[in-house]
């Protein structure tokens, strides 16, 4: 029944209706009059559905009156459903409903011919339905194909459903489309909080985490840069060796602002801890008095935890033209909220390391006033004890404990008689019975202390001996705790070599020739080898006179 279609000589095709969609492709309503012509063989006008005004006429829209046609083609879109509008022998006039989207609906209106012969009375009338002068309008009937009203009407309805399944499809196409989208932009955003998460160590340092963080921001945030500045810290104890005194600015990509200039920014838009992201486009950057004509697009957010604010998050330059919005501001807050978290629990991380280094001082401080004869000799211990166990393979925390095990092995000290622990001469076999309690006391002063739970088995154990022949517990052999043989030999080593009110330190050869008699029967000879390795290194750390070192090893080892 469909024939190819020849434009008439008369009235060549007029293709007013060029609308394109936001990709630059021919509408969904430009491409259906190009479907509905492969199907009819006729051209159709387009009628917006709400107003009943006409979108694109075929023939000269000037020649007719559209306003009845116009409500006869609105009442068609209510319904949904193909009709004849006009019928008028031998012409009809079908409108089809195109529901183009939930809120917008066209109407395509075709114009058949059921007879291709038209007589005299027929002819002003079919001429004004057309819009065209007799002449032309009996010609053009007399080129068309012939219908029959049924199915013309029934093919119009198959017309009707089919597009309504198109639009459906193409609607459903594109939501699969964006959801698509919209997972692997989530799916990334996920994935980078959950690496960020991954890596939150109270051991790493905010400026390495970050510019990891930056790193990985760049991979879905839009944005030709990205920075964060970290300000002082606000509090720099003794033990926080890495406190910042000034801001530091991490940036990954050209960053438009330096520190100064991002404060100058925070500053000017009064940003506080708390504060709701702020995001700057081309309105507020493009005025004469914006300072930075580098920075055309920005979010800054704040790092905060609570009320403390530990730095600034910002993107700069949306790298595709646009502006940025939410969705980039709320990934930027959330990883701003991490990273702020981050700082204020390693602040407090430090904080509490600074306490618990305090007590650790004022114990020794304990010790020393307890014993002035032998002050300075937990310290001496300690870094002895560091070094042997350095010799021997340790590992990073078990240096962190034995260091710590030096410093308070002689705390059971403090519950020994004065008279008894400062004696000048040979002590009684009862006064060195007593002298001997300092090991279990020492447990007893500790144990409750959760954090030195390691060094527990070093303050009770550290006077055994690998014979047996030891205390409190008379253990042997690898029943003794290997960090309390390492102290054993550190201490021995520092008892006989530093000066006492009764006698001189020993000389070395001498000292040097006890130990070795002594290895595999008082000490262990694996730790006393470590010694001899070591020996002049030892001897060097024994003679040094320091002054609050932290209890953070890097600061001296």
């Amino acid at each position: 029944m469909c024939a190819n279609f020849v434009a008439s000589d008369l009235v060549p095709r007029q293709r007013a209706w060029d609308r394109r969609d936001t990709d630059g492709q021919p509408s969904w309503e430009a491409r259906v009059l190009d479907k509905l012509m492969e199907e009819f063989a006729v051209e159709f006008d387009l009628v917006d559905g709400a107003s009943g005004e006409p979108a694109y006429c075929a023939f000269d829209r000037t020649a007719r009156d559209w306003s009845a046609r116009g409500e006869l083609c609105r009442a068609v879109a209510r319904r949904g459903r193909a009709e004849f509008i006009e019928d008028d022998e031998p012409l009809v006039v079908m409108a089809i409903p195109i529901a183009s989207a939930p809120d917008q609906n066209f109407v395509a209106v075709g114009t058949f011919v059921t007879s291709n012969s038209v007589s005299a009375n027929e002819l002003p009338r079919a001429a004004e339905m057309l819009g065209l002068d007799p002449v032309d309008a009996a010609a053009w009937i007399g080129r068309q194909n012939c219908w029959n009203a049924d199915s013309l009407l029934r093919m119009g309805q198959l017309a009707t459903e089919k597009l309504a399944a198109e639009q459906r499809l193409e609607t459903l196409e594109k939501e699969v489309q964006d959801l698509s989208i919209n997972l692997s932009t989530t799916y990334e955003e996920i994935s980078l909080l959950y690496r960020l998460t991954q890596n939150l160590k109270l051991s790493s340092k905010d400026e390495e985490l970050g510019s990891l963080a930056l790193e990985w921001l760049a991979e879905v945030v839009p944005a030709e840069s990205l920075a964060i500045q970290l300000t002082p810290s606000s509090k720099t104890g003794s033990l926080n060796r890495d406190a910042r005194t000034e801001p530091v600015m991490l940036t990954f990509g050209p960053c438009p602002l330096n520190c100064d200039e991002l404060t100058s920014t925070i500053a000017r838009f009064g940003l506080r801890p708390g504060h709701r992201p702020l995001i700057v486009n081309q309105l507020t950057t493009q005025v004469d008095d914006w300072p930075f004509p580098g920075a055309r697009e920005m979010i800054v957010v704040p790092l905060c935890e609570g009320d403390n604010c530990f730095g600034w998050l910002a993107a700069f330059n949306h790298t595709h033209g646009g502006e940025f919005g939410t969705v980039e501001a709320s990934l930027l807050s959330s990883v701003g909220a991490i990273l702020g978290i981050h700082s204020g629990n390693a602040e407090l991380y430090h904080q509490q390391r600074e306490f618990f280094a305090g007590v650790v001082r004022a114990l020794t401080s304990a010790i020393d006033a307890k014993d002035p004869y032998t002050c300075g000799h937990s310290d001496r211990v300690a870094r002895v004890a560091v070094r042997l166990a350095e010799m021997l393979g340790c590992d990073r925390k078990q240096l962190d404990t034995i260091y710590l095990s030096g410093l308070l092995h002689d705390v059971g000290k403090i519950g020994i008689d004065d008279q008894v622990l400062r004696k000048p001469g040979k002590l009684t076999e009862a006064e060195y019975e007593h002298i001997k309690t300092h090991a279990e006391i020492g447990y007893k002063i500790l144990v409750d202390i959760k954090q030195l739970d390691d060094v527990l088995p070093v303050v009770l154990h550290h006077h055994e001996q690998w014979n047996g022949k030891g205390y409190p517990h008379g253990l042997a052999g690898d029943k003794i705790p290997l960090l309390a043989r390492i102290v054993a030999v550190a201490d021995s080593f520092d008892a006989m070599s530093s000066d006492r009110p009764y006698r001189e330190g020993m000389g070395d050869e001498k000292l040097d020739a006890i130990l070795r008699d002594g290895a595999g029967k008082q000490w262990d000879a694996a730790v006393v080898d470590a010694f001899f390795r070591a020996r002049d290194e030892i001897r060097q750390i024994a003679q040094q006179k320091v002054k609050n070192l932290t209890l953070d090893l890097r600061d001296w080892t």
